[in-house]
């Protein structure tokens, strides 16, 4: 058994090894996909959810496979789909070139795919998803780095420091989250950002000085957030360029193909009767200079919804969000601004409740029906129907926050 190299707040990272294959040795990575969970930064939480691990790796290993099929791609640009955000684009051809690239090669991502067990020794094979008899939590990726800012001390505040983390060698990690939003559920933070700042989505290319929720785009609105501090922050692009060291083409090109991937997955989540409203992405660069696709793919990143009810993480905030918890943590991260220092966790006075039973057994299940729905193939037939799920989220939530 390979001991993990890094422990996540979702999944773990095993490695390095040695992936063979049609391509020959590359030097790999294995995510480990657990059923543990986390909400607002906090890292794991007490309980896990059977199987949510499984479901993961399946949807996220069948995601790769359909992005970096040109096929896939060659059908999607002749959708009405694809033809209307082409008209809403807001890059000219530029947008329209790496569609063409896309139906040619497919998208470049770390994916190499995945393993029926935990890997034993540092020598792997990977499957493609369809050869897979079983669920499987085990997903082999290219192997890249990723330099963490150090927190410098300037007049007396932690600020994060990226020299380092710019000199990391490739293929290393652009250190910036994507940010795309199709839509502007109640409660979005983005609402928020442009009350605050009339100029938030100005300077960021669109027109609108203010929202409402319920807005929606054809063309995705994308914003960037810091990667790698314990809590994200917004950028502009100028700040995004500092950080990453990347050039502007490089920074545009990952933007566009955002958008691309975006709307992909939203046709293919419209397919099976889900909206995908928000969502991101992580990228990184290569040894020549060019960005692709890497991370995790899933409910996890994704804001979606059936008949207006989100099916993701979401119901489970709402259960922390009527706890003590849930206030202390927030009066820390206050805290810890005022006192400009990066860690907040040390300030929250109580540790995390256990979830719910109630919770704990519906999100078990809404990752086995989504993952079901997503790969149109029965990986888990214990899962309750999509439309069940659904039903059980909404009750929860409108119960706001009743315990079990």
């Amino acid at each position: 058994m390979i001991e993990p190299l890094y422990r996540g707040s979702v999944k773990d990272l095993l490695g390095p090894l040695t992936a063979g294959g049609i391509a020959g040795a590359v030097e790999a990575l294995v995510f480990e996909y657990t059923d543990a969970y986390s909400v607002f930064d906090w890292g794991r939480m007490p309980d896990l959810l059977p199987r949510k691990g499984e479901a993961l790796a399946v949807m996220a290993a069948g995601w790769f496979d359909r992005l970096e099929n040109p096929a896939v791609w060659r059908e999607f640009s002749r959708s009405p789909e694809a033809h209307e955000i082409r008209k809403a684009n807001r890059a000219g051809g530029a947008f329209n070139d790496i569609c063409e690239l896309l139906q040619r090669d497919g998208l470049r991502t770390h994916y190499l795919g995945v393993l029926a067990a935990a890997p034993e020794a540092r020598n792997i094979v990977p499957l493609r998803l369809g050869d897979a008899g079983k669920p499987m939590r085990h997903m082999a990726v290219r192997r890249v780095s990723a330099a963490r800012p150090v927190h410098a001390q300037v007049l007396g505040r932690a600020v994060p420091d990226y020299a380092g983390a710019r000199l990391s060698p490739p293929p290393r990690l652009v250190p910036l989250e994507v940010v795309f939003r199709f839509s502007c559920p109640e409660g979005s933070s983005l609402i928020e950002r442009v009350r605050r700042d009339p100029d938030y989505l100005v300077t960021r290319g669109y027109a609108e000085t203010s929202i409402q929720p319920g807005q929606k785009w054809i063309f995705p609105v994308l914003e960037l957030f810091t990667k790698l501090e314990p809590s994200d922050r917004p950028l502009s692009f100028s700040e995004a360029l500092a950080i990453s060291g990347i050039p502007g083409e490089r920074l545009q090109e990952l933007l566009l193909k955002t958008a691309w991937v975006a709307a992909l997955l939203r046709n293919h989540c419209q397919s099976v009767g889900l909206e995908l409203a928000d969502g991101k992405l992580e990228w990184a660069i290569d040894r020549d200079g060019g960005v692709f696709l890497v991370d995790a793919i899933g409910p996890d990143e994704f804001r979606l919804l059936r008949g207006g009810v989100q099916l993701s993480k979401e119901f489970l905030r709402s259960f922390y969000r009527e706890t003590h918890w849930y206030s202390s943590l927030n009066r820390a991260k206050k805290l810890a601004a005022a006192q400009g220092t990066h860690d907040w966790k040390k300030l929250v006075q109580s540790p995390p409740p256990a979830l719910g039973k109630e919770y704990k057994e519906l999100g078990s299940h809404l990752y086995m029906a989504l993952a079901n729905a997503m790969s149109g193939r029965t990986w888990f037939p214990e899962a309750w129907p999509l439309d069940k799920v659904t039903s059980l989220v909404s009750g929860l939530v409108s119960k706001g926050g009743e315990r079990s």
